[in-house]
Formats: C-alpha cells, structure tokens, sequence
C-alpha cells in the first residue's frame, strides 16, 4: 500500500490572487477562534505561486486556540471557465487535520465563515476533491461558476495559540485534453459512538449505481482507530477484500495508507456493494463520536464526471 499525505487546512477566500500579507489580521466570526494572532505560534504556509497549470484557492489567516479541535468551513467560489484538474494539493501547516474541497448546496457569499464541526453540517455540502494525482489523460471536471466550501480541521494539541493560513493547489488542463474523466467517491458514517474505556465496531454498506473503474481506495480514522477493512463485490454474499490495515496507527489519520488501481482499473459494475469496516479502541475517559472519530472510505473512480458520495447516519 501507498501512504498518501492528506495535508490539511483553514482556508478562506479567493482562487490565485492571495496577496500573503503579513499584517491581515486573524479572522473572527462563527467559524474562527477568539484571540489575537501576537502570542501565536506562526504555522502559516507560504503563499503558493500562480502559474500556466496552476490554480490556487486559500489565503486567509486564523488563530487555533490550545486544546481545539474544530472543522471550519469557507465559503470560495470558481469563476474562470469550466477546466480540468489532474491533482489537487492539500498546503497545511503544523496541527493541520484535513482538508476537502466541497460544492456548496445553498451558496454563501465568498469569504463566509462557518464553523462545520457538527455532524449535521455535512448535509449542506457536497463532496468534490480526494488529493491524488491522476494518471495521463484522466482528469476531474471543476465547472464554471461552482460555489465551494474549503473544510479545514485543525487540532492544536499545544499549549499555544497557533497562526494558520493554508491553501489548496489544483493543477490544471483543458476538458478538450482529457480522455478519461475521473471523480472521487466517499463513504462514511457521522453515526458512530465509541464508549469511554471500551472497543466499538462500526460496519455499513453502500450501493454502486452505474458502471465504474476503480483507480485508488483508502480509509479514513482517526487516533482510537484499530483495524480498517473495505470490502467490495456484486452482492454481501460474494465481498472481495480490497484493502485491510490492521493494524491501524496513529499517524495514519493524517497519512493513510492506500491502495492504486492506477496501473489497471478494477472494474466496478453497476449494483457493486462497498463495505466499510472500523473498530477503535476508546482510552479516554469520554465518548467519542464524529467528528473525534471517524469511518470513512475514500476512493477515485474512472467513468464518471460527477462525484459520488454514501452518507450514513444523516
């Protein structure tokens, strides 16, 4: 398996025409913390160069208080035309969690701040970017005009306030270049309770609706997390292991490993079940639910221009 770095981020406002200031001051709001940026710790990413190819989204700065865990979301917009990508790169700094790309079911101005970390709030958003790079001639559709949200999660487990300005980088191309479009898959459940002190499993099923090649699958859990296991097949009597991670570790919340299909697709029919597999060892003295903890899996698939997303629990 492939370790893939989902890096990570807060980010806010604008594609490619981030000015990197310095002197901005932290943002406040519902989606920020409360404090100055003076006694923070300077996590900030560099401003990444624009160029032919190249297409960037963040810009803003935040201050992440001790002791925080929480999931932000900002509210970016497209405006060029309708492109193509065949990466798309996660710029986070220290204490970075993850961070997606997501389309926007009700708009907000650009610039809007919110803070996402409910499990509910994943209602309002829909999936739109896994970071992997694509092979030759595959390529992900990013239409004109699309509202967005960049999801930042950041958990600050210092004893300082930490400065976050983060980016997301998409490496472009033209649609007429594409030969294959490709779109990401995600299924996970905001349904989950791991008792204090206790172990806990959490297993569900998604459905395939069309015909599909599959080019990368992965999981995703968070620090209490065990074993991960994914299964796939025409029907829950006839599962083929595709990727087992037992067992799991800590620092795979941030850098899971994965499985690539790149090389030579796997077919995905049209009825394909998809089972997710979690179990996690609590040793904290409270409950963990989403999202503290998580069961996700994330994948590419060939053949389709739309995304694809299962959610459980909702």
């Amino acid at each position: 398996m492939k370790r893939l770095a989902v890096l990570s981020t807060w980010i806010v406002l604008a594609c490619g025409n981030s000015d990197g200031d310095a002197n901005d001051s932290a943002a406040d709001g519902d989606g920020s913390s409360s404090g100055g940026a003076g006694d923070a710790v300077d996590e900030r990413v560099e401003v990444p160069t624009d160029g032919p190819g190249v297409l960037n989204f963040g810009g803003a700065e935040f201050v992440v208080q001790p002791g925080e865990d929480k999931m932000v979301c900002i509210s970016v917009d497209y405006e060029g035309d309708d492109i193509a990508y065949k990466n798309a790169i996660s710029l986070q700094g220290k204490g970075g969690h993850h961070v997606i790309l997501l389309g926007a079911k009700k708009p907000q101005p650009a610039g809007t701040i919110e803070d996402c970390s409910d499990g509910a709030d994943m209602s309002k958003y829909d999936l739109l970017m896994i970071p992997q790079e694509l092979p030759d001639g595959y390529g992900t559709k990013l239409p004109a005009g699309r509202h967005m949200v960049i999801q930042s999660h950041y958990v600050n487990t210092t004893d300082k306030p930490i400065l976050v300005r983060d980016f997301v980088q998409l490496e472009t191309l033209a649609p007429a270049d594409v030969k294959t479009w490709a779109a990401p898959i995600a299924t996970n459940t905001i349904d989950l309770m791991v008792p204090a002190g206790k172990t806990a499993e959490a297993e569900f099923d998604c459905e395939l609706t069309e015909d599909v090649e599959l080019l990368m699958v992965g999981g995703h859990m968070h620090e209490w997390g065990t074993t991960f296991e994914i299964e796939m097949g025409p029907s829950v009597d006839a599962l083929e292991s595709l990727y087992l991670v037992d067992p799991w570790h800590a620092d795979f919340r941030d850098v899971p490993p994965v499985t690539l299909f790149l090389e030579n697709p796997k077919p995905l029919p049209k009825g394909t079940i998809i089972r997710t597999r979690c179990t996690w060892q609590n040793t904290e003295a409270e409950d963990l639910t989403f999202p503290h903890e998580m069961c996700s899996t994330f994948g590419i698939l060939a053949g389709i221009q739309n995304p694809i997303e299962c959610r459980i629990g909702e």
